[in-house]
Formats: structure tokens, sequence, C-alpha cells
């Protein structure tokens, strides 16, 4: 008799949780989509960063893609955290079309100490289940991105990542 009453009990918790993050995107699309780029994507507690922060990643996703089509942005950044709030809310084929709109060109990265091809494509293996590539592009960054703050901070996450094989993203990268 008990596990019916833990059934309505989740389920009651999981619907309190959908309204919340529905009326967050509500509020959300009400507005942050007229929030300047910087403050959308780059301010904490900010744009899509407030449904982030509230576990409402599908919500963000949602929030961060009309963002997009409304102010016709193209900053590679935005389109990783779309990326990153699919892969998230256990979307990966949607997370996975956005890979080649956030890699950089052969010259970009040529001309930088940023590896974040090897960063996006081994976050690409993960969400593949392709531990191979994951590690690939893991040895790659933590071989030639030595010295370069960025490239260190996602060698933690890479390798965060591949303790978690076989997690989804959001236990793997975020935690939860």
């Amino acid at each position: 008799m008990r596990h019916p009453t833990i059934f309505a009990i989740l389920f009651f918790l999981t619907f309190a949780v959908r309204a919340e993050c529905d009326s967050f995107l509500a509020n959300g699309l009400n507005s942050d989509l007229k929030l300047s780029y910087e403050k959308f994507d780059q301010t904490p507690g900010k744009g899509w960063r407030v449904l982030a922060d509230k576990k409402c990643y599908s919500e963000a996703a949602i929030l961060i893609d009309k963002y997009i089509l409304e102010n016709n942005v193209n900053q590679r950044s935005l389109k990783w955290h779309l990326l990153q709030m699919y892969a998230a809310s256990n979307q990966n084929d949607k997370a996975l079309n956005l890979v080649s709109a956030v890699l950089l060109t052969e010259e970009q990265e040529r001309n930088s100490p940023f590896l974040w091809n090897d960063y996006v494509l081994a976050t690409a293996g993960f969400l593949e289940n392709d531990l191979t590539k994951l590690k690939l592009h893991r040895d790659k960054l933590a071989n030639f991105g030595k010295g370069f703050k960025p490239n260190e901070i996602n060698l933690v996450a890479l390798d965060r990542l591949i303790e978690n094989f076989g997690q989804t993203y959001q236990k793997a990268y975020i935690g939860d």
C-alpha cells in the first residue's frame, strides 16, 4: 500500500517542478528576449542562466533558441550553451546537431592557444557514447593545451565526463 503513496508523491513533485520551470520560462520569454547578448548569455543570474540554475534545462534550451531567433544572434558561445542545455535535458540528438555550428574554423583554431574544437569534439564523443572519441580529443587537449587556463578548465570537465561515462550529461558534467 505504501508504493502507490510514494508514486503519488513523486508524481506530484515532478508536476510541481515542471510547473515551476514553465513559470520561469514564461517570465524569461516576457522579459529576457530584450536583454543584450552579454546580459542574456554572459551574466550570472540573468537570461537563460536563471532557468539552468533552477535545473530547468529543457526550458533554458527553449529560451536560448527563441533568443537566437528573435535577435538574429550568431555567437558561438550562445549556441554552445544551447548545445549544453539540450544535452543536460537528455536531448542528445538536438545537441549533436549543433556541434558543427560551435566549432572554430581551421584558421581561427590555428591562430589560438585555445583548443576549443577538441573540447567540443570530446563532448560530442560523450553524447554519442563513443569513449574512444572522447578520450582521443581529451588527450589532445591534455597534451597540447597546457599553460592556457581555458584549456585546463575544459580538461577538468572532460575528465568528469570520462569518470562518469555512461551517465547522462547532466549527471556527468553538472553533477545533478
